[in-house]
């Protein structure tokens, strides 16, 4: 971002790095070791069965910590992925008898423990420990659980990949060419490992889906208010409803599980911001009936790579053979939601991600290129949008491209209220839509293509965010659950590709993410798809995504993670 040298920021980040290097060699007698049967054995119990085990006395939390101790530090050799080290911090405020006793629990580092950082990525947040912990940190101490580690995100977190001069980049555990997803890349790395039962993260454009579906785990973004946010810092401060925090696990059963009692710990007593909504347990076999699935199978923008529609296509195969009803989803225009979300999400130009910035700090070239359009006179923008349009052959390939990127301009304090009655508006739309049409859940990809390639997110753009954001934008409830994997012998484009009726359709946008997809380089890397349900509908959501992931097991084709 910045050209020249910067002591200052070259200072930070080299002292953070020694302070995490120093407390791997701390650790290192105790967790770098071979695992031992009775730790393969911990490793292997569910988020319930170490609750149950650590309260009547079967498991003891040291013998936990010290199995996904080990599990993490492979994991960081491997990939990484901790950003901070917190194992003593954790044995100490231990709490037995409760609901998430010796439950390990990372945290991405956006969320705030008292006397340690909270950077963002940024070095100019590092050395500053947070005054106070957040509420979920409170919540999950007297519920129990475990918090031995942070975990690594990027530069101002808006990238597909984790990467930041502060702590180095965090890779992929099924291919290191490849980005473990977003910005809590680190915390999927981690959970691939098994080297923590729950991530806390956040996600304001899929940032819990992202890392998830790159990495064969699950998550699921939760409206907001249903998950306790405050004190997890934010790139863009000051955004209301669209960016929440949530959590992520390598088992849908511990999700399930950590869900049901964070909520019976009644987080609205901990985090003004919760709504005081409990547990709603849904059963569709209980209401005898079957919920009927919405497909989405494109935005509009970007097209899906061959791979990931294959995903989406086993899981609606898996499903019809189940007996469920799908049908193509016909809602409003995704282009239209697109083109209200972008500049809300960026009205002020972006000068809140940059604010932190250090001179010569590197940041991931989305966000430079959303810096640099961001300063473009709107005039210069919207002929750029225009002589896109109409260079497009055949007519039309650019115009749902140039719509979005005309839109994504600095907003005065009018034009952004205007933009909220429009978003209060279009909400209001989907819902119905969804309702007039019987939907239970929309079924789509969580991104247009599978794990990013290394130094692929310039070329992709923010606007490849489209699948996932979308649903930030309604701040509708979205969970991910992998699939199946790329095979280069099913996914791989035509050798003339560039000739054929699909790439001709294009949109410039997706020429670009296209060049990105390597079937053969990208063999063996996760997929996955996503599952929407309206606000405040995590019960249904997570019942929904049970429904996909038995379905595709009885299917003969259940989604079995690699073990690291």
């Amino acid at each position: 971002m910045f050209p020249f040298f910067n002591q200052e920021h070259a200072d930070s980040c080299q002292r953070k790095q020694e302070a995490i290097a120093t407390q791997v060699t701390h650790y290192a007698s105790l967790y770098d070791r071979p695992l031992t049967d009775d730790d393969a054995a911990v490793l292997k119990l569910s988020l319930v069965d170490i609750v149950d085990g650590c309260n009547n006395g079967s498991q003891s939390p040291a013998a936990v910590l010290n199995a996904f101790g080990k599990r993490a530090f492979a994991a960081h050799a491997a990939t990484n992925c901790l950003a901070d080290l917190m194992f003593d911090e954790a044995a100490k405020a231990y709490a037995p008898g409760q609901p998430l006793s010796g439950v390990p629990v990372s945290l991405k580092d956006v969320v705030n423990v008292e006397g340690h950082d909270t950077t963002l990525g940024f070095s100019s947040k590092a050395h500053k420990p947070a005054a106070a912990d957040a509420p979920i940190v409170r919540l999950l101490r007297d519920a129990g659980a475990l918090l031995p580690v942070k975990t690594t995100v990027p530069t101002g977190l808006l990238s597909f990949e984790c990467e930041s001069d502060l702590f180095g980049r965090t890779s992929n555990p099924y291919n290191p060419a490849f980005s473990p997803g977003a910005s809590t890349g680190g915390g999927a790395a981690l959970l691939a490992y098994g080297g923590s039962k729950i991530e806390i993260a956040t996600d304001i454009g899929g940032s819990v889906r992202y890392p998830a579906a790159y990495c064969g785990v699950y998550g699921m973004k939760a409206s907001c208010g249903r998950f306790p946010s405050a004190g997890c810092q934010t790139c863009v401060p000051g955004l209301e409803g669209m960016q929440t925090a949530s959590p992520m696990a390598r088992s849908l059963d511990d999700l399930q599980a950590f869900w049901e009692r964070v909520v019976g710990m009644k987080p609205w007593e901990y985090d003004y911001t919760c709504v005081p909504v409990p547990w709603r347990s849904v059963d569709f076999l209980h209401e005898d009936r079957k919920p009927r699935w919405g497909v989405m199978w494109n935005d509009g923008l970007m097209t899906p790579t061959p791979a990931c529609k294959r995903a989406l296509v086993y899981a609606v195969d898996a499903l019809q053979e189940q007996g469920y009803e799908l049908v193509d989803f016909d809602g409003p225009s995704i282009i239209e939601g697109l083109r209200i979300g972008f500049p809300l999400a960026f009205a002020d130009g972006g000068k809140s991600v940059a604010a932190p910035l250090s001179p010569s700090e590197s940041i991931n070239p989305a966000i430079g290129m959303l810096l640099s359009a961001a300063r473009l006179p709107l005039l210069l923008k919207q002929a750029v949008a225009s002589y896109l349009r109409w260079r497009s052959t055949p007519i039309g390939r650019n115009d749902s491209y140039a719509a979005v990127l005309e839109a994504m301009h600095p907003q005065t304090v009018a034009q952004e209220r205007e933009l909220v009655i429009k978003l209060q508006d279009y909400r209001v739309r989907f819902a119905d839509a969804m309702r007039e049409q019987g939907i239970d859940f929309i079924l789509t990809v969580p991104h247009p293509l599978p794990p990013m390639p290394k130094n692929g997110t310039g070329k992709a753009t923010l606007l490849a965010a489209s699948y996932a954001f979308f649903y930030n934008i309604l701040d509708f409830v979205a969970g991910v659950v992998p699939t199946t994997y790329v095979d280069k012998n099913l996914d791989s484009l035509p050798p003339n590709f560039q000739d054929t009726p699909l790439h001709a359709g294009l949109n410039d946008g997706e020429r670009e993410l296209f060049s990105l997809y390597d079937a053969e380089a990208m063999h063996g890397l996760p997929l996955a798809v996503q599952i929407v349900g309206k606000r405040f509908e995590e019960e249904k959501v997570l019942e929904g995504m049970q429904i996909v992931r038995n379905a595709l097991k009885a299917s003969g084709r259940p989604f079995i993670q690699r073990d690291f």
